[in-house]
């Protein structure tokens, strides 16, 4: 409502609803942990059973079931959601009148697409995948513990799903591999021992994204660029 109706400034409403949305994170979790008390990590142990178990009886094949089975079910959905949605904002009309209103609302209104409501809608599904995001880092490996929250656990990895996107231009299918580059540098720490300390492993996918950042700013090509009113209030009285 207040980028798409009342036309604020994205930038500024976005990161104020970051630090909005870390501090009150942190306040509502620790409230639920002082609640449970004793039974707080009982709770965490239940949640872990339940999103982190694997697809029955396929994990249990040797080797390749472990490999490619024995995630939960969140991971499966995101593979699936990404190529649905490469296929809907290519393929699709709903998808195609999507790009169209990113690249330019005042076309989009004029050629009799609803604006509003298309920036609604994705603003809307948009926020919520980035909830379930969030919501498997609590899940799968808050700071090792898993199921509960634990203070500051998603630790600006949002930043990093933000960098991911410009990384892979816009382009679902492309996320697919470079979460599994981002992800592996998260992890980095368990299967390279480097004998260097633990912050150190922290700093790679921060680091990686600075480069991203750097890297995208370089390229020239027309069809890698974002698109044209990205971050820019339409005003339909000005079209």
């Amino acid at each position: 409502m207040l980028t798409i109706t009342l036309r604020a400034n994205q930038n500024v409403t976005g990161l104020a609803l970051t630090i909005f949305g870390t501090g009150f994170g942190n306040f509502m979790g620790e409230a639920i942990g002082n609640t449970t008390k004793s039974n707080y990590m009982a709770v965490g142990n239940v949640t872990k059973g339940v999103f982190n178990s694997g697809i029955p009886v396929l994990q249990d094949i040797p080797v390749v079931g472990k490999l490619l089975f024995s995630y939960n079910f969140l991971v499966y959905f995101a593979i699936a959601l990404a190529i649905l949605l490469t296929w809907f904002l290519g393929r699709s009309r709903k998808g195609l009148n999507l790009r169209a209103v990113g690249e330019s609302p005042a076309t989009a209104d004029a050629a009799g697409i609803n604006v509003t409501r298309y920036k609604y809608l994705a603003t809307c599904i948009g926020g919520g995948i980035s909830g379930l995001g969030g919501l498997y880092i609590v899940m799968n490996s808050a700071n090792g513990v898993g199921g509960v929250w634990v203070h500051g656990c998603v630790n600006g990895k949002g930043w990093i799903a933000v960098a991911l996107v410009i990384f892979v231009t816009w382009n679902p299918a492309r996320a697919l591999l470079g979460s599994l580059v981002f992800g592996a540098l998260s992890v980095m720490r368990l299967y390279v021992p480097l004998g260097i300390p633990a912050q150190i492993y922290d700093i790679f996918p921060y680091f990686a994204t600075i480069l991203v950042l750097i890297a995208v700013s370089m390229r020239r090509k027309r069809e890698n660029q974002p698109p044209a009113s990205l971050g820019l209030a339409y005003f339909r009285e000005e079209r």
